[in-house]
């Protein structure tokens, strides 16, 4: 399968670079945090297991490197002031053109952690898919520290690939943000999925199915779940 991203315009093909691999925005915590609690594995003699981290959970992995990254393109400025009437108000601004992020009127705050403000993202790279898949748009997963949140989205990209209507999309930013963005944050993660109809019912616990599929697990003081179920996934 393959994923075609196309510029929105001739400035975007030539001075903004595409959307990258998610795997190339491994966070920084990610790569020190330990692979144990202690300097070295620890057995426990009472339950068989070890004081293995998250750097052992495949499907934490997975999400931070599944799909593709947009980053922005070039440092972004915000802050927020007391204008002469004691009233509080928000200034931004971008480095050059095109313009990256701007602002329309406020919409439902997700929380106190964010500015009372609605932010639209302008992707300057539009996804074109093959037929019967769509691209999922969340913010970047398991990511808090990031000081964008753009509001989750699922676009039939298969069919709607096009720079004449360019994408706006919702965002809010942190209250704790203040100052300059950098170029090369990531601010959004697009992840292909496939169009296709499901059903749901209601199953019965099964034991003996339960233990035919954790035993294997369970054979492994820790990288159980990768050394036998685990499936590679690739995003180039």
């Amino acid at each position: 399968m393959k994923v075609i991203f196309n510029p929105t315009s001739k400035m975007a093909e030539l001075t903004i670079p595409p959307p990258r691999p998610a795997r190339s925005y491994l966070p920084e915590w990610y790569k020190t945090y330990p692979p144990f609690a202690t300097e070295k594995p620890e057995i426990s003699i009472e339950t068989g297991g070890a004081n293995s981290t998250i750097r052992h959970c495949m499907p934490f992995l997975d999400s931070l490197t599944a799909g593709y990254i947009q980053e922005t393109w070039q440092d972004f400025y915000f802050e927020e002031y007391t204008d002469e009437n004691g009233d509080r108000r928000i200034k931004y601004a971008n480095v050059a053109e095109p313009e990256m992020i701007s602002i329309r009127n406020p919409s439902v705050q997700p929380s106190e952690e964010f500015y009372p403000a609605e932010f639209v993202f302008h992707p300057a790279w539009n996804p074109q898919l093959p037929k019967g898949w769509s691209m999922l748009y969340v913010s970047p997963l398991n990511r808090p520290e990031l000081p964008f949140f753009p509001l989750s989205g699922v676009v039939d990209n298969d069919v709607y690939h096009v720079s004449q209507n360019p994408s706006n999309m919702p965002m809010h930013i942190k209250r704790s943000v203040k100052g300059i963005i950098p170029k090369g944050t990531p601010i959004m993660q697009m992840i292909p999925i496939k169009r296709e109809s499901w059903e749901s019912e209601i199953g019965n616990f099964d034991y003996d199915k339960e233990l035919r599929i954790i035993g294997p697990i369970r054979q492994y003081f820790w990288g159980g779940y990768k050394k036998t179920y685990w499936h590679k996934k690739t995003y180039k």
